[in-house]
């Protein structure tokens, strides 16, 4: 039967139909059907899951092959980053009262896919797989990678560059115990899409006076030329356009590892949306010093059967008081 609207209000539409009479649908729901939703909201979620304070692993073997042992990292040595998804942000607070803003990354099933030599392909990395996805939405030649490395089908492919000694075998899974409370990290992502945007949005313009003759162009980017000389605009010119999605790279600082849900706590913004796929790696470059009085598990963490380790893992607090302020005086000493 074809409806066509007649009448609308804010709380229903009015359809008249072929045959000559009125139907009205409501957009909102009854008192009685939000008052049973309420009551029912405490049986739709589910409990929160009990973390034990600590983790054993009575199945790892006490005498590891050769490609599972730790090693001494030597001058050059690179470890493995990991995949993981961007779940949100919050608030956590140290031992002195100081809040953080935290981002939320969780680990899914991060497992080893290939090792890449230099023998072989030409260049040493391993290829990591994280998440799931059905098997009728994967390419044929990756169904013949998962069922060689015995793994499950991964939702996202990533490969990261690493040395020699730190090749991992294929079928291991990365968890959050990789990397050390405390420790930095380098963080890689693509920005959100924000569509087309103009100067002030996309590259932080201040825009034009709001007065002195300026009229009805307050946030266009002004003159963008070089005179009557050159009587064109250079390249490179920031200006309106389409912002996002770009990659964009950030240092953050592991905050806290949360290995019994292999949730990893950054401190500082990442970029991307919620869920979206985030690379997290050693950091580098001059970043990379901060992380020497740190002792990394290298190339990864391998459980020992004989040690209880603590589930829940976080920074140490700093030495001096944040909120411990100089006293600054009122004058001036010369005065």
């Amino acid at each position: 039967m074809f409806f066509s609207i007649i009448t609308q209000s804010k709380n229903h539409v009015i359809l008249h139909g072929s045959n000559n009479f009125i139907q009205t649908r409501n957009f909102y729901s009854s008192k009685w059907t939000r008052r049973l939703g309420l009551l029912m909201e405490s049986r739709r979620r589910k409990p929160p899951p009990e973390i034990p304070p600590t983790q054993t692993f009575p199945d790892a073997p006490k005498n590891l092959p050769q490609e599972f042992r730790p090693i001494r990292p030597v001058l050059g040595s690179k470890r493995t980053g990991v995949l993981a998804y961007k779940i949100g942000m919050l608030n956590l607070w140290d031992e002195w009262g100081e809040a953080h803003p935290i981002t939320v990354c969780h680990i899914d099933r991060c497992k080893v896919l290939q090792k890449k030599t230099i023998q072989r392909n030409g260049y040493e990395a391993v290829q990591l797989g994280l998440g799931y996805k059905g098997i009728h939405k994967q390419q044929k030649t990756n169904l013949g990678l998962f069922v060689k490395a015995g793994v499950e089908p991964k939702h996202h492919i990533q490969e990261f560059r690493v040395t020699s000694d730190c090749l991992l075998p294929v079928g291991h899974e990365l968890t959050a115990r990789h990397f050390v409370p405390g420790q930095w990290v380098f963080v890689s992502g693509w920005s959100k899409a924000r569509g087309w945007q103009g100067p002030m949005r996309r590259w932080g313009f201040s825009g034009l006076p709001a007065t002195r003759g300026v009229s009805r162009a307050h946030k266009s980017h002004g003159s963008t030329g070089q005179g009557k000389a050159v009587g064109r605009i250079m390249k490179g010119k920031k200006l309106a356009g389409h912002m996002g999605p770009d990659p964009r790279v950030t240092n953050a600082r592991v905050f806290r590892i949360d290995a019994h849900r292999n949730l990893l706590f950054l401190r500082g913004k990442l970029p991307g949306l919620k869920s979206c796929v985030v690379k997290i790696s050693d950091a580098r470059g001059v970043t990379a010093l901060k992380n020497n009085h740190i002792r990394l598990p290298f190339p990864t963490f391998f459980p020992q059967p004989d040690i209880t380790y603590p589930t829940i893992v976080q920074q140490p607090p700093q030495d001096v008081d944040p909120f411990l302020y100089p006293e600054k005086p009122l004058y001036q000493p010369d005065d």
